[in-house]
């Protein structure tokens, strides 16, 4: 019997999006092009007489007259848009189309609009019953079982163009967060649950994985303290060195940083969100101590860990002082890369949930929902303001003097390796904030004189 094809689509925003007419994806985007592990995940899910095609539009053209039978398309809420472009583009041709992935999980009924099945939540779950019930004739709207422990399933490298991304060796330990914060879609996605795979498991896709780095792409790898411990032992021998996500608590726990460093880390992702202890209670996220995070920093810092901190800007509780703290903290505690987002209420969210009860959402187009865009009314400030603010603490952050002074303080506590990244990151970070219009020139303030005059729109979703 002639096997399914299945394509699966990793839509991009027309900013970024790689067509015929633009056929070569940026280099300088590359550092935020990962080994697309989610996308291989799901393809390993399928059933056997499925034969799947990723396309990611990041990296190359979408043939929307392609040989295909089944379209999935796995889509974050700021490719929402995009990705019901494709899905009715694909049904007006006849093909069956699968949504998955975090809007589609957390928005399914607006998502069957535009698709013939909703897959909620993992894949690995699901997927392969949406094929089974394909092909018996009795394909459902909505599958939503929920997996109950991770099993390991060899993913398929060649399935995507590996020299277009940073990298291909990424592993995933553990899955999903059991924090609550108010903002965060993942532990919506997730339910506020946290799996962990079996070590054993961990361990031999770590030592198969080629060259010396490697990225956990998990959401809390420090999240269960015993094993992340029993982890970072068992990689002490094997000479990697790595890069994941981890709570600003870590910091705290001597042992942890020795194992982390002895296991070869060298830049950890912390979730700072906010240096205001009233918006980190107000986000959930009291268990974050804002004063302790310079002391967090260095202790990074002299164990050799290079530290990319993520600060949220909008909070309720946050007034137009917040930029020029942000910054100065930023420069004085030498933080070395920083992503740094407008609050987003996302769909699923007890964040948007509250924001939308209050008659605060103001835009409800996704395609701004990409943590750059204010899309809610602001209560200490105007939305120009929290709009330009957020652009110039990044415009300071990645000027070219900063990025150098940055690099020649980090020689007294990195390696030269890690200063080299620090260096490139910024280089990428300005490219891709020229190209989604967002600082570094002049246009901030006409821009924030824009949003000034913007009329809101009333609305709840």
């Amino acid at each position: 019997m002639r096997k399914t094809r299945f394509t699966l689509i990793c839509p991009a925003p027309e900013a970024f999006r790689v067509t015929r007419q633009r056929p070569r994806p940026s280099r300088r985007m590359r550092v935020f092009r990962f080994c697309m592990l989610g996308p291989l995940c799901v393809a390993a899910s399928a059933p056997d007489y499925v034969e799947t095609t990723i396309v990611d539009e990041n990296v190359e053209p979408l043939d929307l007259d392609c040989d295909t039978d089944v379209v999935g398309v796995s889509f974050m809420t700021f490719n929402a848009p995009r990705a019901y472009e494709i899905g009715d583009a694909f049904r007006a041709r006849g093909k069956t189309v699968f949504f998955g992935g975090y809007h589609p999980t957390l928005m399914p009924e607006e998502a069957i609009q535009h698709c013939d099945a909703v897959c909620i939540g993992d894949a690995e779950a699901n997927l392969p019953r949406m094929f089974d019930d394909l092909r018996n004739g009795k394909l459902e709207e909505f599958y939503s079982e929920r997996a109950p422990e991770l099993v390991r399933r060899p993913v398929d490298t060649t399935l995507i163009r590996q020299k277009d991304y940073a990298t291909s060796s990424v592993v995933q330990a553990t899955r999903g967060c059991n924090m609550r914060c108010e903002f965060c879609s993942v532990t919506a996605f997730y339910q506020h649950t946290l799996r962990c795979r079996p070590l054993t498991d961990v361990l031999e896709q770590i030592k198969a994985a080629p060259g010396r780095d490697l990225l956990f792409m998990d959401d809390n790898i420090a999240a269960d303290s015993r094993y992340a411990k029993a982890l970072f032992r068992a990689m002490a021998p094997l000479k990697k060195r790595w890069f994941s996500q981890v709570p600003v608590s870590v910091a705290r726990d001597a042992e942890m940083l020795r194992l982390m460093k002895a296991s070869g880390c060298r830049a950890v992702f912390v979730g700072l969100e906010s240096l205001s202890q009233e918006s980190l209670t107000e986000a959930a996220k009291g268990f974050n101590r804002a004063d302790e995070y310079r002391a967090a920093v260095e202790r990074f810092h002299a164990h050799g860990i290079g530290v990319i901190g993520a600060f949220v800007v909008g909070f309720d509780h946050d007034t137009p002082e917040v930029f020029d703290r942000t910054a100065a903290f930023l420069r004085e505690a030498n933080v070395d890369v920083l992503q740094l987002t407008i609050l987003t209420p996302f769909p699923g969210t007890p964040l948007y949930r509250r924001m939308s009860d209050a008659g605060r959402m103001a835009d409800l187009d996704w395609g701004h929902y990409d943590f750059g865009h204010v899309v809610f009314r602001p209560r200490n400030m105007t939305a120009g303001e929290l709009q330009a603010g957020h652009d110039a603490v990044l415009a300071d952050f990645y000027s070219w003097r900063s990025i150098l002074r940055r690099a020649l303080g980090q020689a007294f506590y990195l390696r030269p390796s890690q200063i080299w990244l620090g260096f490139v990151v910024g280089v990428g970070y300005r490219y891709k904030l020229r190209k989604v219009g967002h600082c570094l020139k002049a246009h901030r303030l006409a821009r924030s004189h824009e949003l000034e005059a913007r009329p809101w729109v009333e609305a709840s979703h």
